[in-house]
């Protein structure tokens, strides 16, 4: 909702510290903790997604103004869902300017080979023609959206493995700066999906670094608004299409977090499959849209559905699932080698670095069609306890395995759901272990997972 009516001479703050932000409270910023922490007893750290407040008066091509009439945004989801979203404005008649060419220096130069050797392949793990380590960075040359977008991203996951403050300032002032100029070229006549559209899905992976705790729908809202206003789909084109594949990915992992269907209901994705299908990529996405589904039926509402049209439902995406699955080429199988370890896992190794993400997500749809949400009342759990405890250690077995960054990245849900129904504490503990080490690692984040699954072993 667009927020009009604001009292006059009331500064709105754009500091304060996660936790008061995140449940819109207001922040006293004592250090070294607020007052509202210190009195709850947790822990406080000051926001760096945080705007520098005369950023309303640097809009190319427009006057400046007084923050009460066009506050300065805080995050993707105030540019796109306030009263300063630049959506409406495309038919004013006084446009901004478009943006100067990005120059380049060293530290961007870094970190845009760190993007394409990290974070870009983990984005391209489903797209054989590679758009944001290619496409992208090669727009990003002739636009500073993608510039700054592409340096935030990455200077803050590289700052967060190395654990140091190298490049923390650099990361708020990249970050300041993709939102200026994503409110800039929103409102200009040329705006195009295919500058921000990957902008603001990088941004969002970004604000998923820094507060993974926020209301989901603050994530990936801004995406979905663009994906709706320039009716982007799934069988989309080039660029766009790869886009809406990555946004498609990071909904299903926030709709597996919190247990709820995808923002975007699949059957509003626009998917057009070939029947015979044989790359990889393809065949990884048409997965992601299976399990969408299979989400959205496990953990959507059920309270007027009957206990045999659920049964029914089910029914139909085993069926759709096991299609998909006889219909893999031999890439997606996986050569096992070597010993099991002590807990039964099993080495694989795949050639195709997607393929291994697929299994680990095929193996996690059908734990959730046996074991979770709506689907635990459709069947006796103890006749299907062999299959669950399978389909959980074939999740493991792949993930600690050599497979890539990417893949193990796409692997941290169906882990979590793994070590939930893996019986054994020695399991549980080597899912977790693992884990931690892709939180201190790749920087993502898995530390409330591994406090979940610690918490499970304690109660039994």
């Amino acid at each position: 909702m667009k927020r009009t009516n604001r009292t006059k001479g009331v500064k709105r703050r754009r500091t304060g510290c996660t936790r008061c932000r995140a449940s819109h409270h207001k922040c006293d910023e004592r250090q070294p903790r607020c007052g509202r922490c210190q009195r709850l007893n947790l822990e406080c750290e000051l926001s760096d997604f945080i705007v520098p407040s005369n950023w309303c008066s640097s809009v190319q091509g427009t006057a400046a103004v007084d923050e009460e009439e066009r506050p300065s945004p805080a995050s993707t989801w105030e540019v796109f869902n306030n009263s300063i979203t630049p959506l409406t404005q495309a038919t004013s008649p006084k446009q901004p300017r478009a943006a100067s060419p990005p120059s380049l220096d060293g530290d961007k130069v870094a970190l845009i080979q760190e993007f394409q050797n990290g974070v870009g392949k983990w984005v391209d793990l489903f797209d054989d023609e590679l758009h944001f380590q290619r496409t992208v960075v090669k727009r990003a040359l002739e636009s500073p959206l993608l510039m700054n977008a592409i340096c935030a991203l990455t200077a803050r996951q590289v700052s967060m493995v190395d654990r140091a403050d190298l490049w923390k300032s650099a990361t708020v002032h990249y970050y300041a700066e993709s939102l200026h100029h994503l409110i800039t070229t929103l409102g200009l006549p040329t705006c195009c999906p295919e500058d921000t559209l990957p902008a603001t899905i990088l941004l969002s992976s970004y604000e998923l670094l820094v507060l993974p705790g926020l209301d989901h729908r603050r994530h990936v809202s801004g995406a979905l608004t663009l994906i709706k206003t320039y009716e982007c789909k799934a069988s989309s084109q080039g660029l766009v299409g790869a886009a809406f594949w990555v946004y498609a990915r990071q909904d299903l992992a926030m709709a597996l977090l919190h247990e709820c269907p995808t923002m975007l209901p699949p059957e509003e994705w626009g998917i057009s499959w070939s029947e015979r299908e044989t790359r990889e990529d393809r065949l990884g996405n048409k997965l992601v849209w299976l399990l969408a589904k299979i989400v959205a039926h496990t953990f959507g509402a059920t309270d007027r559905l009957s206990i045999e049209s659920l049964r029914d439902t089910r029914t139909s995406l085993i069926r759709e699932l096991d299609a998909w699955f006889k219909s893999l080429p031999v890439s997606f199988s996986g050569v096992t080698y070597g010993p099991p370890s002590p807990e039964g896992f099993i080495k694989h190794w795949f050639a195709i670095p997607s393929t291994a993400a697929a299994m680990c997500m095929y193996h996690l749809a059908y734990l959730l069609l046996l074991a979770e949400g709506c689907n635990i009342s459709l069947s006796a759990q103890n006749s299907l306890q062999f299959d669950i405890d399978n389909h959980a250690r074939s999740i493991a077995s792949i993930a600690l395995s050599p497979i890539s960054d990417g893949a193990l990245v796409q692997a941290v849900q169906p882990l979590f759901y793994a070590a939930k129904h893996i019986s054994s504490v020695g399991g549980k503990v080597k899912i977790w272990t693992l884990l931690d080490r892709i939180e201190s690692q790749l920087g993502f984040h898995t530390s409330d997972r591994i406090r979940q699954l610690q918490q499970q072993v304690m109660v039994c």
